[in-house]
């Protein structure tokens, strides 16, 4: 029989977690990435507690994971697939009052779990978005076009905080709140926000966000409409990803929309292998 256990302290199930997620960071690295953050700051992501749950049998070997961080979606882990763990954890979910405005996870399992919550509560289930993982270890040799990465400082908040916000209302219904100058110096301070710059105008921009245990996302890569089809986020992805390389770390990865073929384009020429994709559905 198996068992559902919620944590309170992101600690608790990190340690719990992690021999599972480290396996593959990539394919792990939107649930492992939220867990370490949330083991450093409970609320780093939103004022309401996270849900934190993991399935087990009993053996006590983790069958299915979760993680969410309302009002953003909740994501879902199981590795080999266990459709009966996940038909555990939805009616522990159910019984414990959670409401889930959505799941997000490896296609197959997101897949999975959003079919087995639509049968038990009724609510309309609509695919939102299809992405794709990608992992990169070495950059590989390309032409730049002109201009060069420039690593953000404090006095560059605000023009952060606006290119975010731009990015914000491009990407329809995407939950979470406006960037503020504050929370742009969160990612200033830690040396991980970067901009392509030509003759000193910023033209694109992206963070690198999550480090895993050997890994760390490039995230939020972003160009200005009329600064397009130059080259820049191409420039500037394999920049930031050879700088993240240089800190240390082993890989970084990514996510990119399948709906994008650009981005998909763009970022496998900078040396990014495809590892799996996700979907993401929205509940109700």
């Amino acid at each position: 029989m198996n068992n559902v256990t919620f944590f309170s302290d992101a600690r608790a199930f990190v340690d719990r977690t992690l021999p599972d997620l480290s396996r593959d960071e990539t394919r792990n690295n939107l649930i492992l990435g939220l867990a370490l953050r949330l083991k450093e700051d409970p609320h780093a992501y939103t004022e309401q507690d996270p849900l934190m749950a993991v399935v087990s049998d009993e053996s006590s070997k983790n069958l299915a994971m979760a993680i969410m961080t309302p009002p953003f979606p909740m994501i879902i882990q199981s590795e080999p697939l266990h459709l009966e763990a996940l038909e555990t954890l939805a009616d522990a979910l159910l019984k414990n009052g959670w409401y889930l405005p959505g799941v997000n996870g490896v296609s197959e399992v997101s897949d999975s779990f959003a079919q087995i919550w639509e049968r038990k509560t009724g609510q309309k289930v609509g695919l939102l978005m299809s992405l794709r993982a990608y992992e990169l270890r070495k950059v590989a040799e390309l032409e730049y076009p002109s201009g060069e990465m420039r690593i953000a400082e404090e006095k560059d908040a605000l023009i952060v905080a606006e290119m975010h916000n731009a990015m914000r209302q491009e990407l329809v219904a995407q939950p979470g709140n406006a960037a503020t100058v504050e929370s742009a110096l969160k990612t200033i301070r830690q040396q991980r926000t970067f901009f392509w710059v030509v003759d000193g105008e910023v033209v694109s921009i992206t963070n690198a966000v999550r480090p895993q245990i050997k890994g760390i996302c490039i995230s939020g890569v972003y160009t200005p409409p009329e600064c397009r089809r130059r080259g820049y986020a191409r420039a500037l992805v394999a920049e930031v990803s050879k700088e993240m390389l240089s800190r240390g770390f082993e890989l970084t990865n990514l996510f990119t929309d399948l709906a994008n073929p650009t981005s998909n384009k763009i970022y496998q020429e900078v040396g990014y292998k495809a590892v799996c994709d996700y979907h993401q559905y929205s509940f109700g």
